[in-house]
């Protein structure tokens, strides 16, 4: 049954039948209320009837310390009491409404007087502290916006605290806030049944009541994906949606809305393995992927794993990572970041990092292995990015229950293409590098690194604004990072990558000396006194050589842990940025995470100074790459020759090692052009080998060799558009 009247007439009638009844033509109505809650509605009533209005703030005294000379209206926020004899005469010559909001709620309801008296006790009869929860509810209801409620909805809404569907209220938040009466619990049960849902009809007790309830959801949810409704029990059937509209499952309404702390509960309620609702069906249902758009029972979820576990040993990756990332996304999604969306992330890097592994010697010419390595869209770098991603994605599935089988399966597929696969590529790669080399005519054709400011003389020299970005170690997965950032972050900007050759042997000080400037012709590698130098114009470049020549050049120098902000005022900069070569020599376990980290502050950095300057353009340069080992290897120290002048982890270097030393030969047949015609230089291609007695033997991180992680280099040119 309806309401008939809002709040505000109920109140302007109580005060016209009261003037009406008055001995007095101008009399004064007292109003008592209860609670304090009517005093907006009572005012605005009084003064659109004309009546003055005043309350009594702290005692019901203070209305006589002003004697009326109109229609008044007095109203004390508070209980009327017999022994109170200060408005006997208004009593007598006025008019007296005793009306709490709860009492005036039900005279809204004049076609279900007895029914309506239920709203009145709830009010009085609830404690303090939740009266005014109440009366915000009558009130919300009984304003006259959005229409007039039926009083089995505002009953509903009082039991359950201002929520208006019953059903959507137990899926939330299952026992939590259910009345303790008896009765009330009926009556919560009797409109769950309304709703249709038939599983609770009889029910009494109130945990059955919740399970039941949040079963029948779950079964309507697997029904709208597919699910033969046939398969469920009779009580748990939901009925056919009809009329006009949209119609949605019960759950997937609630956790559309719901807030995301509160999703992040609800998560595990749903995808709790001792709450599988529809586990008999579910176990034996020929494809649960069907079903992967619900995202509420902990069976499917289970099942789906299970399926997706077997695709991939069957070597199906493409399948799976199709799969993960509609899992995935549905999850997200529903529920944002907890442990069940974060495993299907993470089910996505294994798939597709797999799906790299299995595939890459079918991109091109393998004996083109810059090419096959280097290219922007199609490389094989995106081996090295996908491994990097697994790894900082960390061990997601620690997070799930102990039932949920991606704790007994990811961490081995983690393991298997990280410490086993990988490095199987790694060493075919370092194979490819080798047969390039000792063919004669390594990486013809290609663009060095110690030919940059000769190739970009023409953008370098005409007077624009340019600003170089020098980063240590930056492989050329981490550069394309950096430029999907700058894209991101600036779309303004033209972002191009190219791939370069960076300086054999690929270890720091042979790769920013080639990023010196200089003609590409003045660019040598020799042996002096045993130790291997890099040159320009004949003289050794040191790093301040380097800065000299930069600054004679018309560079301003910069230095990351250098503050000079007034550098940035010249309209050629060099900065020079050397944290990750020092992280990752320091840091042995965890350094993905730290190069994580640092890549995005780099990423600030350079998006700040771009944003900030009218730069005409911007590189950013990287002096050599870096190989990052499984944090479970045996590495294979091996003896250096007897005539190796000087020793380092990836390479060595003498004037007479010959072709038996172990690695691959470097000398005037290799035809790199920057080598003197006496220095020979060994170099590393095979990732678990180093020579022995240099440095920590333990270290996952390493450069200087000839894979082309080490010296295939990704330079970023940003230009404005």
């Amino acid at each position: 049954m309806p309401a008939t009247k809002t709040l505000p007439r109920c109140a302007e009638d109580a005060i016209v039948t009261a003037i009406d009844e008055a001995p007095d033509e101008d009399p004064v109505v007292l109003w008592w209320d209860d609670g304090g809650y009517l005093r907006d509605i009572v005012q605005e009533v009084s003064h659109s009837l004309g009546c003055d209005f005043h309350t009594a703030e702290q005692t019901p005294l203070e209305l006589r310390a002003d004697a009326p000379r109109d229609r008044t209206v007095w109203y004390v926020p508070q209980a009327h009491s017999d022994d109170v004899d200060w408005f006997k005469d208004v009593e007598n010559t006025g008019g007296v409404v005793e009306a709490h909001i709860g009492k005036l709620a039900a005279r809204c309801f004049e076609n279900d007087r007895i029914q309506a008296a239920s709203i009145r006790t709830a009010y009085e009869d609830v404690g303090e502290g939740d009266r005014e929860q109440v009366a915000k509810t009558l009130f919300q209801e009984l304003n006259g916006e959005g229409g007039l409620p039926t009083l089995q909805g505002l009953q509903t809404k009082i039991v359950l605290d201002g929520h208006e569907d019953p059903v959507q209220f137990v899926l939330e938040h299952g026992g939590e806030n259910l009345p303790d009466e008896t009765s009330e619990l009926l009556q919560i049960r009797d409109l769950l049944v309304d709703n249709g849902v038939a599983a609770v009809d009889g029910v009494t007790d109130e945990d059955v009541l919740v399970t039941r309830t949040r079963r029948w959801a779950v079964a309507e949810w697997l029904v709208e994906e597919g699910l033969d409704k046939s398969l469920l029990d009779a009580e748990y059937q939901p009925e056919s949606s009809s009329g006009l509209g949209i119609s949605r499952p019960e759950l997937q309404s609630l956790l559309s809305k719901v807030d995301p702390e509160r999703a992040e509960e609800l998560a595990h309620v749903y995808l709790d393995p001792d709450a599988q609702f529809w586990h008999n069906i579910l176990r034996s249902y020929d494809d649960p992927w069907e079903l992967a758009d619900c995202p509420v029972d902990a069976s499917l979820e289970h099942e789906l794993w299970n399926e997706w576990l077997q695709a991939f040993h069957d070597g199906e990756y493409e399948t799976c990572t199709t799969r993960a990332a509609t899992r995935y996304q549905r999850l997200e999604t529903t529920y944002g970041d907890v442990p069940w969306t974060s495993v299907w992330n993470q089910a996505v890097e294994v798939a597709k990092l797999a799906h790299e592994l299995e595939t890459w010697e079918e991109r091109g010419d393998t004996t083109d292995v810059v090419d096959l390595y280097g290219d922007v869209d199609d490389g094989t770098w995106q081996i090295d990015n996908a491994v990097f991603n697994l790894i900082i994605s960390g061990e997601p599935e620690h997070g799930l229950p102990e039932e949920h089988p991606a704790t007994a399966s990811l961490d081995d597929l983690r393991t298997s293409l990280t410490e086993s696969r990988y490095l199987d590529y790694l060493s075919d790669l370092g194979d490819l590098v080798v047969d390039q080399i000792e063919a004669g005519s390594p990486f013809v054709g290609e663009n060095y690194a110690h030919q940059f400011f000769d190739q970009e003389q023409e953008h370098l020299q005409s007077g624009q604004s340019v600003a170089l970005f020098i980063v240590d170690a930056l492989r050329f997965d981490l550069a394309h990072e950096l430029a999907e950032s700058v894209r991101r972050e600036l779309p303004g900007l033209e972002v191009d990558e190219t791939a370069w050759v960076g300086t054999l042997p690929s270890d720091t000080e042979f790769g920013k000396a080639a990023l010196t400037p200089g003609s590409k012709f003045s660019f040598n590698i020799e042996l002096d006194d045993g130790e291997l130098v890099p040159e320009r114009n004949g003289r050794e470049i040191t790093n301040y050589q380097r800065e000299k020549m930069l600054k004679d050049d018309g560079w301003s120098y910069i230095m990351q842990s250098e503050d000079d902000a007034s550098g940035w005022s010249n309209t050629r900069v060099a900065y020079y940025w050397n944290d990750l070569d020092k992280a990752g020599e320091e840091e042995l376990t965890d350094f993905e995470a730290l190069f994580s980290d640092r890549i995005e502050k780099i990423s600030d950095i350079i998006c700040e100074k771009l944003d900030q300057g009218e730069w005409d353009r911007a590189y950013i340069l990287a002096d050599h790459g870096f190989v990052s080992l499984p944090q479970n290897i045996d590495l294979d120290g091996i003896y250096p020759p007897d005539e190796a002048e000087q020793v380092t982890r990836r390479w060595v270097a003498g004037t007479d090692i010959d072709g038996d030393a172990p690695g691959v030969l470097l000398d005037e047949n290799a035809h790199l052009g920057y080598l003197d015609d006496d220095t020979k230089i060994s170099v590393l291609a095979d990732p678990i080998q180093r020579f022995r007695n240099q440095g920590l033997p333990d270290a996952r991180f390493y450069h200087g060799g000839v894979l082309p992680q080490e010296f295939v280099l990704n330079f970023v040119t940003v230009t404005r558009e």
